[in-house]
């Protein structure tokens, strides 16, 4: 199977970041074209009723335009076609309905490593998006666990957070 249209999705957290240059890895040596999502959460009816979710989404979304034309710049340079879009949404059915708007045919996510309470009070995106999306998914894990992950016992066994555990 080769891939042709990668979407991944972006929210400016470390998670995404390497989601992102993952997406890009595989645009560049694939020949795929990349769209960089940004995914804004909409405002909070509190945060609007106080008159706070207008200057904070309109910055948010500055904010993350320029972080993405950035990355966008960069990869460009290096010959992949990029493209950036912005949507106000939750972050799984924003996802999936850009992918099948656009032909996706692999959607790259993050992992947040998070609290099992919070897992289950707020779901996780990649989890849903493995099970549901008719596409392809790709989930990066980050660097620090994925390092700990692929350690042996024994280097486990000398690191010093097994350390602080033992005691």
């Amino acid at each position: 199977m080769n891939f042709h249209t990668i979407l991944v999705g972006d929210d400016g957290t470390p998670e995404a970041e390497g989601a992102v240059a993952v997406a890009m890895s595989l645009g560049e040596k694939l020949g795929a074209r990349v769209i960089l999502l940004g995914v804004l959460p909409p405002p909070s009816a509190e945060s609007q009723a106080e008159g706070y979710g207008l200057t904070s989404s309109s910055h948010g979304r500055k904010k993350l335009q320029e972080q993405l034309e950035r990355t966008a710049q960069t990869g460009r340079q290096s010959g992949i076609d990029v493209a950036v879009e912005i949507v106000e949404g939750m972050a799984e059915p924003s996802i999936e309905t850009t992918a099948q708007r656009t032909g996706a045919d692999l959607i790259v996510v993050g992992r947040r490593h998070i609290s099992r309470i919070r897992h289950w009070l707020e779901g996780s995106t990649s989890e849903s998006l493995v099970r549901r999306c008719p596409v392809s998914v790709l989930v990066v894990h980050d660097a620090e666990n994925t390092s700990r992950a692929s350690r042996t016992p024994s280097q486990t066994a000398s690191s010093p957070r097994s350390k602080l555990s033992d005691t």
